[in-house]
Order: structure tokens, then sequence, then C-alpha cells
């Protein structure tokens, strides 16, 4: 055979060797992780996961952070379900599958948290410090009520307020002294300024700005940081068992609303800054809600927009700053709405939470519920509801058991840290009035927070019958 003949046979034979080679190469890529639900589960184990992705085989093997998983079943190429391993921490681990052509990238997706064992006490108030007396604070807090959050301007703050300035205890100061000796745990918002209670998009809110705007006073991104920074170092110091949450309700106030990129890019900055301060970001809890709206065409309901994108403000929030994924390690969320509803925001109700929680990667398994109550109309004449649905006395009181009921599962299973309910004395919202006496609503929250720390005896909060109680009336607000 000529020579030259036979280089041409070789060279082809490798080139053919080469294609066929690269094919299979291409056909043989490493398994990829896209999602896993659930995203969060029991120290001790056992939680049936179900991966998606693709290039999954017979033979693959899946890993939970080093531990190995059990019961792996390849249901398809794209799909596999396994029984989590015992694990646990407070940062998340990632889900990885390995085979043949190698093992799937980590990715934020793949993120899979164990949930803490659910503290004793997880039960508050909303505007708890809001000029009560401490005898009354210390009332809840014997009953295992202990979380006290918002009120302004008490524990409402506003960036960069002390504890003490020009010598002397600031009022919000003073609130935490008290809130403090009466046996509670802050949850001290704190605003870019004070919150006004208005859905309104205001274009004073943080972000990015020219040297001119910054100059004629136009808030800033760096601005609120560094109060935010300010305030929560030093409330931290005194004060190490208290949580943050910084602004209450953004969406409502970015342009457009529910912008949530414009709310993202305060975290993505805040976190880091708070981490090197000293500040645990477990500690710190980002808002959270199921709407995304960019486009509203009509209002419902606390102002909120009717037509959103499907809960999509956590998920917009990663894809403005998805460093994010992986830093947020705390949200809170507002659950207004029927007791038992499922949706995709908060208007649904307290069974939206799963929902959201869903679409986080990180800080799952360590979320603050707080606002959620029901308005009565009949707790004193000329009863403020806010807009809230209005109630009698004995409906807001069953409403509220039913939600607690609902609520009791996700706290039992670790990832809801505290329920805050809405409010001490607020208007129809009110648990309590100055004079005391507790509302109809309160009862319910009491009995409630007493059949935990009795469970040999029948729930009382399941013996309780609102309509049994007189309703006091007042001539004035309290």
């Amino acid at each position: 055979m000529p020579s030259s003949f036979r280089r041409v046979v070789t060279v082809l034979a490798c080139g053919l060797a080469g294609a066929v080679g690269g094919a299979a190469s291409a056909q043989a890529a490493a398994p990829v992780v896209t999602s896993i639900s659930p995203n969060n589960g029991a120290t001790a184990g056992g939680t049936q996961v179900t991966i998606v992705g693709s290039g999954f085989a017979a033979g693959s093997t899946v890993q939970f952070g080093g531990a190995a998983a059990t019961g792996v079943t390849i249901q398809s190429p794209g799909s596999i379900t396994v029984t989590s391993p015992a694990g646990g921490g407070s940062e998340p681990v990632n889900v990885t599958v390995s085979g043949s052509t190698g093992t799937s990238a980590a990715t934020p997706r793949d993120q899979f948290a164990y949930d803490p064992s659910p503290a004793a006490s997880w039960l508050g108030l909303n505007g708890n410090s809001g000029g009560v007396k401490p005898e009354r604070a210390r009332e809840f807090a014997a009953k295992g009520i202990v979380y006290d959050r918002g009120g302004g301007p008490w524990l409402d703050w506003t960036a960069g307020e002390l504890l003490e300035e020009h010598g002397k205890r600031t009022e919000g100061g003073l609130a935490l002294a008290s809130s403090t000796a009466a046996g509670m745990i802050p949850d001290v918002v704190i605003e870019y300024r004070a919150y006004n209670g208005y859905y309104i998009s205001d274009p004073e809110f943080p972000q990015q700005r020219t040297k001119g705007q910054e100059k004629r006073g136009k808030e800033t991104i760096t601005r609120y940081v560094e109060g935010f920074i300010s305030s929560a170092k030093a409330i931290h110091a005194k004060y190490p068992a208290a949580i943050f949450e910084p602004m209450n309700e953004p969406w409502g106030y970015t342009t457009p609303q529910y912008n949530a990129a414009e709310y993202a890019n305060v975290i993505a900055r805040l976190l880091p800054e708070a981490k090197a301060a000293g500040i645990p970001l477990s500690s710190i809890y980002v808002a959270a809600t199921g709407h995304d709206c960019t486009a509203p065409t009509k209002k419902r309901g606390h102002g909120t927009p009717s037509e959103c994108t499907s809960n999509g403000w956590v998920s917009a929030m990663y894809a403005a700053q998805p460093q994010l994924e992986t830093e947020i390690q705390g949200w809170y969320f507002h659950p207004y709405g029927p007791p038992n509803s499922a949706g995709e925001n908060y208007l649904d109700g307290i069974q939206s939470l799963p929902v959201v929680q869903q679409t986080m990667t990180s800080g799952q398994n360590n979320i603050v519920v707080s606002e959620v109550g029901y308005c009565a109309v009949d707790v004193n004449e000329g009863a403020s509801c806010q807009g809230g649905h209005r109630e009698t006395s004995a409906e807001a009181a069953g409403h509220l058991t039913e939600m607690l009921d609902n609520a009791l599962p996700y706290h039992q299973a670790g990832w809801l840290r505290a329920l805050l309910v809405y409010a001490r004395s607020d208007g129809g919202w009110a648990m309590q009035l100055h004079t005391g006496a507790l509302t109809a609503q309160g009862h319910a929250l009491e009995s409630f927070a007493s059949s935990l720390f009795a469970p040999s005896l029948e729930p009382l909060a399941r013996q309780f019958d609102p309509r049994a109680l007189g309703e006091v009336r007042l001539t004035a607000p309290i």
C-alpha cells in the first residue's frame, strides 16, 4: 500500500475517532441540578426531596454537603427523589448529583437548609412598647409571648438613631430598656426615614445618586446603610438578642411600587457591611412578599396592585443582586388575609408563606412573621381598621386562633422563628385595652400560648368562646 494512501487513511480514521469522541463527550455531560423541593428540612434527616435537572442516570449518587442521601430513586433523566441525611448548621448545604460523567456544579438553586430546633418562645406583639406599662408587658411575657416589634417611634427607628443622644436616652433607647426589662425580645425596624403607613412610591427611596443629587440631600444607599449599621451596632452591643428589619414593607415605596431591584440594591450593600461590623446576618430579616408588580392597573386592600407577576418579589431581588441568593440569612413576611388561604402574596394569609418560602435559596429556615391579626369594629367606639376587613370580636378571635393553628406546624418544623400578632393596642386590631383588659383576640392569643405549655390538657384555644366575653367599650381610641 503506498505510504501516501496509508497517511490519508490514518488521518481520516483519527478525524473520525475525534468526531465520535467529541460527540460522546457532549452526550456525557455532568449532571445539572436546577431546583430542589422542598429546600429545607429537619436536622435529623428524613425529608423527602425531589431534585430536578438533567443528566441523571442509573447509579447516580446524591450528597447533601458531605453527607450521602439515602433512598435515591431515578425517576427520569431530569428527576430524582431522595431522603435527606442528618445535618445541621445555620448555613445551607449544596445538594449535588454524581455519576459516571461527573458531579453537578454547585448552584444557589441546589441549597438545602437544615431547620433549627424550634425555640420555646416564639409568639409576640407588634407595637408592644408604645406607651405600655412594664407590668403589662410582663403579663404577656409570662405566657411566652415575648417578641416585641415596631410601634413608632418606639421600636420603629430612623437609620442613625442611637440609644443615647446628647447625654440622654432617646425615645427608642427608653423603649428598648423597658421592653427588655420586661423579658421581651426586641424586633427593631430601621427605616430610611420615619414610616408613614401610606403606600406611595417615594422618590426619596435610597438609591445611587449623582454628586449633585447628594449635595441637594437626596436619600442615598450609602447614607441609609451607614445609619442602619450605626443603629443596629449600638443596639446589638447592649441587647444581643435583638433582631432587625431593614424597612417596613419597602415594596410600597419603591418606584414603581414592587420594584424588588431597588430594595435589593440596598440589601446587597447592607449585608456585607453589617457582617463586617459584627452584626450577625441571622439577626437581619429582609422583607419578603410574593408580589412583584411594576405596571398595576388598579388597587385593592392596603393599596396593593391587583395584577402581579406570579411570586416574583424574591426572585426579582435575586435577579438584580445574585449574591443575595446566598447572603440573606433571614426574611420577614406580613401575611394579611384569611386565616387559611394559600396563595402567592401576603393578602392570601398565613398559608401563603410556604409558597413564597420555596423561592428562597438562603434564609428559608429563618423567617419572622409579623402584623397578623383581624380588625374588630366593636372593640371600641370609632375603632379604625386601617383598610382591613371589618369583623366582630367573636369573628376576629376565631380567625386569630385558626391562623395560629395553621402557623404552628411551620414553627414546629423549625423554620418559622417568630410570629408577632398585630397589635397590642391599635384600634380594632387590639389585643389589650389601656385598662389592661384583654380583647377577645387577646384572650384567644393568650389561650393559644397557654395551650403550648400544657400539652396534657385539651388546648385552651379550642375551649375559648369569645362570644362569652363582655367586650369593653371605650369612648375614645386607645
